[in-house]
């Protein structure tokens, strides 16, 4: 290869590196206000909630989580059934003669059963008094909120996000410590029943749809949900009408300019959003901002879009307990894992520097270009950061190692025998080939075996072991190739380059 087109190849290559290392390891903000931010793409992967960090400037993770449990109307936990019988039976004690508080005791003391580590409410769960499990008719409103939970935090798009039935009546979720929103988003995720939009002057006296009941109508008919975005620092919650939404708040808000008129955006009997409004509305979307964040935005519009299109349940719900743990693995995981993996890269590029030498940068640019592409397409894939990725990063990462410490080994054999560097490097990969492939191609029906397992875990070391195996192959047996002989164009000395020597001059 001729030293015009290496150097052009060699420049090219080691600004796609510095700029692949600029959007994977740095963030800042800009602006006059400094308001706008620029992510990293370390930054903006998910982290296990397993590993903690601390919060520094601009930064939205620490690790851990928050911990609730959601209770259907009628459903109590046994903790509060015997506080709630301790207080009432306190009470008329306190006052025998009160027959009110003596009744008031033993009909909430009789009215409830015991249902595992919950309570039941005889008559609006059980179906009345001789009830002793919960009716058909609650059983498939709670299994329908379900639904409804799982779709809203789901959308979040959050790592390590879990919702699960707990006690066959109750709904545990864990929310991993990102932001400061997490107690906005359980209270209002917590909202069940069908969206409603209303005006008036007031929530009490506000006028809202008449749905025409010879057609069938429904809120969809009219609102066709909710999205939310940012538009520099401010965030905001678009709710988009359909046609005829559009012409009833056209029709509401004719008056805006010469009386108050207020908008108020409904889900079951919680009021989500009210919005003043001065001038007729004559916009197919409304566009809602003020003091929200980007996470208080898309817990507003994920509550209000999923009443909309979402599961349909009219059971309501309580938050009850809910309490933050921290990180399993500690507060410094995080950046331990982070110095972990700089250690193992130092170690590497000590043993290619002292066996190598110069070569050792034909090897440091391959890896650095695998490595960049490598936590972009993690990235892109929905891959978090947390224990199993970095084993499989390490695993593929010491694979592309050891398959590139091969191949110059093939070469230096090779060039032992008197050949030239050309032919020592061409004939040194043909050796290399097959066991190279057969080595990823092992590793790579391994991982494909551990992600079909299915385990969350395993499912996410197979995915990142598979694609760090496929890059491992391409940066060995092609890109470390162009870069191989790319700078060996501008070696005088080949063989001290690389620090191969020859079987003669051994023996001299």
């Amino acid at each position: 290869m001729g030293k015009k087109k290496s150097a052009v190849i060699l420049i090219l290559i080691t600004i796609l590196i510095l700029g692949l290392c600029f959007m994977c390891t740095v963030s800042f903000s800009y602006g006059t206000d400094k308001m706008k931010t620029f992510d990293s793409v370390v930054n903006m992967m998910g982290k296990d909630a397993k590993l903690g960090a601390p919060l520094a400037d601009g930064e939205n993770y620490r690790g851990g989580g928050y911990t609730a449990v959601y209770y259907p109307d009628g459903v109590i936990s046994a903790e509060e059934y015997e506080k709630n019988c301790a207080s009432l039976k306190a009470a008329s004690e306190a006052d025998a003669e009160d027959q009110e508080k003596a009744d008031a005791y033993t009909d909430y003391r009789d009215g409830y059963l015991p249902y595992g580590s919950l309570y039941l409410e005889k008559e609006s769960v059980c179906g009345g008094a001789d009830g002793t499990e919960p009716t058909e008719e609650f059983l498939e409103k709670f299994d329908s909120a379900v639904e409804l939970f799982r779709a809203r935090y789901g959308r979040l798009n959050m790592t390590d996000v879990t919702v699960a039935v707990t006690d066959g009546l109750s709904v545990k979720v864990f929310l991993p410590d990102y932001g400061t929103a997490q107690a906005v988003i359980i209270n209002y995720f917590s909202y069940t029943g069908e969206f409603s939009l209303t005006y008036g002057s007031s929530p009490s006296t506000a006028t809202g749809i008449e749905y025409s009941k010879k057609d069938n109508e429904t809120v969809r008919d009219y609102v066709k949900g909710a999205s939310w975005g940012t538009n520099g620092s401010t965030a905001y919650v678009a709710v988009r009408l359909t046609s005829k939404g559009k012409d009833v708040l056209s029709n509401w808000t004719q008056g805006a300019a010469s009386s108050a008129i207020t908008l108020y955006f409904n889900v079951g009997d919680e009021q989500v959003i009210s919005l003043s409004i001065s001038e007729q509305v004559t916009s197919s979307t409304i566009y809602v901002s003020g003091s929200y964040t980007s996470e208080t935005a898309k817990a507003v519009a994920t509550t209000i879009d999923s009443a909309i299109n979402g599961a349909q349940t009219d059971l309501g719900f309580t938050v009850g307990s809910c309490y933050r743990s921290g990180a399993l693995f500690g507060d410094l995981a995080l950046t331990l894992l982070y110095i972990g993996f700089g250690v193992l890269f130092v170690a590497m590029m000590a043993f290619f520097f002292i066996r190598y030498r110069s070569l050792a940068v034909v090897h440091l640019y391959t890896f650095l270009l695998w490595l960049f592409l490598l936590i972009i397409v993690y990235w892109g894939v929905g891959l978090h950061i947390g224990i199993e990725i970095f084993l499989a990063l390490v695993l593929s990462g010491a694979l592309l190692s050891v398959s590139n410490a091969y191949s110059f080994e093939c070469a230096r054999k090779e060039y032992s025998y008197g050949k030239t560097m050309a032919s020592s490097v061409k004939a040194g990969y043909k050796r290399c080939l097959w066991p190279l492939l057969d080595a990823h191609g092992v590793l790579a029906l391994f991982a494909v075996l551990v992600y079909a397992i299915g385990i969350t875990e395993l499912h996410f070391f197979g995915l990142a072991l598979v694609l760090g195996v496929v890059f491992s192959a391409l940066g060995t047996l092609a890109v470390n190739r162009l870069h191989w002989a790319a700078m060996m164009s501008f070696a005088k000395d080949k063989g001290k380059f690389c620090n191969f020597k020859r079987e003669d001059d051994d023996d001299e």
